[in-house]
């Protein structure tokens, strides 16, 4: 005996249970992690905080060790994303400013040091300063 078929309205109602039933798995699928969770942003609204507090002036390191320069001021960068700290470099690591964002800083026994070794530095793009003269 063939087997029979369920009725139309049956086989209309497996489908949208089926359908749904795709649709709902495919929304319940976890997104990737992002790299600047909740946590890491603590931190660095933390640091900020800390350098705005007691931190300027204070001296920040290369990963290799050389002393980069000292903290001016801490700002927000122009795409409001990230805190930045502006270092204004020693003559050997090539003068002027520099911009550091906090997650390329890190603390290290009591020492603030870059992620970025001389070399990076040397290269690194110095920020315009309003009203100074090249010399």
């Amino acid at each position: 005996m063939a087997a029979r078929s369920p009725a139309p309205a049956k086989r209309a109602l497996l489908c949208l249970v089926a359908a749904l039933a795709v649709g709902s798995a495919r929304a319940q699928t976890p997104t990737p992690p992002n790299p600047f969770d909740g946590w890491d942003n603590a931190y660095y609204q933390i640091m900020a905080d800390e350098l705005r507090r007691i931190g300027l002036n204070r001296t920040v390191y290369s990963s290799d060790g050389h002393a980069v320069g000292r903290i001016l001021d801490v700002r927000t960068t122009p795409d409001g994303m990230h805190e930045a700290a502006i270092v204004r470099v020693r003559r050997l690591m090539g003068s002027g400013q520099i911009a550091l964002p906090f997650y390329r800083l890190a603390k290290r026994n009591g020492r603030l040091v870059a992620k970025d070794d001389r070399a990076s530095v040397l290269s690194m793009d110095r920020l315009d300063v309003p009203g100074a003269s090249a010399r």
